[in-house]
């Protein structure tokens, strides 16, 4: 027999800022089922990568979790 142990997941809304050049220009809401909030931040910045605002076109793109 195996005991597994089991995570309790929360929900969390994550902000995520997208900037070129240090100048903010979009920012998109993730609604995201994490067990904290520094996992929860981790998971919306990788679901950030499919946004339409994640271009490679834009110049020095960076993106940030607004807290």
């Amino acid at each position: 027999m195996h005991i597994s142990a089991q995570t309790e997941l929360h929900s969390f809304t994550v902000d995520v800022e997208f900037s070129s050049g240090g100048e903010p220009y979009a920012t998109e809401t993730y609604n995201v089922e994490a067990s904290d909030w520094y996992r929860a931040q981790r998971d919306a910045l990788e679901m950030s990568v499919l946004s339409a605002y994640d271009n490679v076109r834009i110049p020095n793109l960076t993106r940030r979790v607004i807290v």
